[in-house]
């Protein structure tokens, strides 16, 4: 298979690990020249309508960047939300159909509000164009439940593993060997291709933690 052939579908949440992953590429897409980068890549971001304004906005923007970049520079990505269906939105489960709220053991919320649009976007591409490969900023340093998984769905020697639901997607990790700090000094030593200062995303964080240490 030619993943040149093939099309692609990057998530992207905001953070650090899939705007790194966004980055990577786009700018190995940019080395290509014009005529090689026909087919979309899209770049689709999980709306779960329950964020807050300042996550909300921050992803917004970002997503209205990266539609106005590649435009101007002819670049392929197309970035899009995606959202649940109204019966599986968190306040319709909670209040509506009584569900407890998300804990640990029983994380509902992920699915239905993150996973499933998701996956109804990537069965959507799939039909229209074929075989699908959805890029993801998942590392295997996140812990040791995330690298075991990595390991048991991946050939060895493979670049690629085989979606575990959606039938013709495949799965590219390109930073699954990034540490922590890997990530952050990529992102603080090279630039964002459509136009963000990524020092943005060091303040976000840095007030998630604040936020969290008060509560």
């Amino acid at each position: 298979m030619c993943l040149m052939d093939v099309l692609w579908v990057i998530g992207y949440s905001g953070g650090k690990d899939s705007t790194t992953t966004l980055q990577l590429i786009w700018y190995s897409l940019a080395q290509l020249p014009p005529e090689k980068r026909q087919k979309p890549v899209y770049v689709i971001s999980s709306d779960t309508l329950v964020e807050t304004p300042v996550i909300v906005g921050f992803i917004d923007r970002t997503l209205e960047r990266i539609n106005e970049a590649a435009a101007r520079t002819e670049m392929p990505f197309r970035a899009a939300k995606v959202r649940p269906r109204l019966e599986d939105t968190f306040w319709v489960n909670m209040i509506g159909k009584g569900y407890p709220a998300p804990y640990r053991r029983f994380r509902w919320c992920t699915d239905r509000l993150k996973i499933q649009p998701a996956n109804r976007f990537i069965e959507e591409r799939v039909n229209q164009y074929g075989e699908v490969v959805l890029v993801l900023g998942v590392r295997r340093a996140e812990s040791a439940t995330r690298a075991q998984v990595m390991s048991l769905h991946r050939k060895r020697g493979l670049l690629l593993s085989r979606h575990t639901v959606l039938r013709s997607a495949w799965v590219y990790t390109p930073i699954e060997h990034f540490s922590t700090d890997d990530v952050w000094t990529y992102l603080l030593s090279v630039p964002s291709p459509w136009g963000s200062n990524n020092r943005d995303l060091v303040t976000l964080y840095r007030n998630a933690q604040a936020e969290s240490v008060r509560l």
